[in-house]
């Protein structure tokens, strides 16, 4: 019996650093394979669509929504975002694991419909290391933006207790996060 593909979910607040390590992950390991989500949201530098997101208007979302393309998708901080079932379908027809690099509302969602998804919570050191975080990341952010961040931060941290493994990303030791994800990673795949 041909046992699926394993599916994985990263989440946490913004700033702790999902994305960053999802990379690392992706480079590590070639049997997983992130599925590219749909954003309204402009794209930061270096962003390229259709790797990091699937960059679309909010006309082209909403007809998505209507047509029930997205298996998920909210609104976070002004921007919608969405996973389109045929990415999913497209990441486990090729094999992989697939990975997904979403917001605590996203996961949980994701978590409801894909019961055998294994989610994994970033969790900061602290919140002001991830005050901290955001501020040089997002520098162009308004004080107004910086305290709406943190305030969906640290109700999103109350969330952590639904995830299957938690991890910490301590400040200045990505490395260790990263090889604590990918030890998560690695013994699903050894368990299938």
């Amino acid at each position: 019996m041909n046992q699926k593909p394993p599916i994985f979910i990263i989440t946490g607040p913004s700033g702790v650093g999902k994305t960053t390590i999802a990379h690392a992950l992706l480079r590590r390991f070639k049997w997983l394979q992130k599925v590219t989500t749909h954003t309204t949201r402009t794209p930061r530098p270096g962003e390229i669509d259709g790797r990091d997101y699937h960059f679309v208007t909010p006309v082209e979302f909403e007809k998505k929504i209507k047509a029930n393309e997205f298996l998920e998708h909210a609104t976070v901080y002004g921007d919608s975002y969405g996973t389109a079932w045929k990415d999913v379908d497209a990441v486990a027809n090729a094999g992989h694991a697939a990975l997904f690099v979403v917001d605590v509302q996203g996961a949980k969602t994701l978590k409801r419909k894909l019961k055998t998804a294994s989610l994994i919570f970033l969790a900061p050191d602290s919140l002001q290391s991830l005050r901290t975080r955001i501020g040089r990341r997002r520098s162009n952010e308004t004080p107004e933006q910086l305290e709406r961040r943190m305030k969906t931060a640290t109700d999103e941290m109350a969330s952590q207790g639904n995830a299957d493994h938690i991890i910490l990303n301590r400040q200045g030791e990505r490395p260790l996060a990263i090889r604590a994800v990918a030890h998560v990673l690695k013994s699903k795949m050894q368990g299938r």
